[in-house]
C-alpha cells in the first residue's frame, strides 16, 4: 500500500501539479479528492491525498522508499514526513530500520529530540 501511495503522490505532483505549491494546486487536490474518494473510498480524503502527495515529495527517491518498506509502515512514514531536515528523516528513518521501532519508539525519540 505505501508503494501505491508514493506512486499516487508522485504522480499528482509531477503530472498534475507539475511540481509546483500554485494557489491553484488546493483547488485541484480537492477536487481530484472527491474523485478518488468517491472512487475508492475515504483513504483519499483531502487531508491523506495531501500526505500522500507530501510523501512523494519528501522521499522522492522510489528505490528508497522500496528499500525502506520492508521495514517501515505507513504509520512510521507519516511520523516521518513532517520532518523538515532531510538528514533529520533519513537518520530516523535509518534509526526505525536499524533498531526496528515501533511507531510509537519513533515518534518518542523525535519529541525527545534524540537527533540533534
Amino acid at each position: 500500500m505505501t508503494i501505491l501511495y508514493w506512486q499516487i503522490g508522485n504522480r499528482i505532483r509531477q503530472d498534475i501539479l507539475k511540481e509546483k505549491r500554485a494557489e491553484y494546486g488546493k483547488e485541484i487536490v480537492a477536487t481530484l479528492s472527491r474523485q478518488l474518494t468517491d472512487d475508492y473510498g475515504n483513504n483519499f480524503n483531502e487531508k491523506n491525498l495531501r500526505r500522500i502527495i507530501q510523501f512523494a515529495e519528501v522521499f522522492p527517491d522510489k528505490e528508497i522508499v522500496v528499500s525502506l518498506i520492508r521495514q517501515l509502515s505507513w504509520t512510521h512514514f507519516i511520523a516521518l514526513i513532517p520532518l523538515k531536515d532531510n538528514i533529520q528523516r533519513d537518520f530516523y528513518a535509518e534509526m526505525c530500520r536499524i533498531e526496528r521501532w515501533s511507531v510509537r519508539t519513533l515518534r518518542k525519540k523525535i519529541d525527545g529530540m534524540l537527533y540533534g
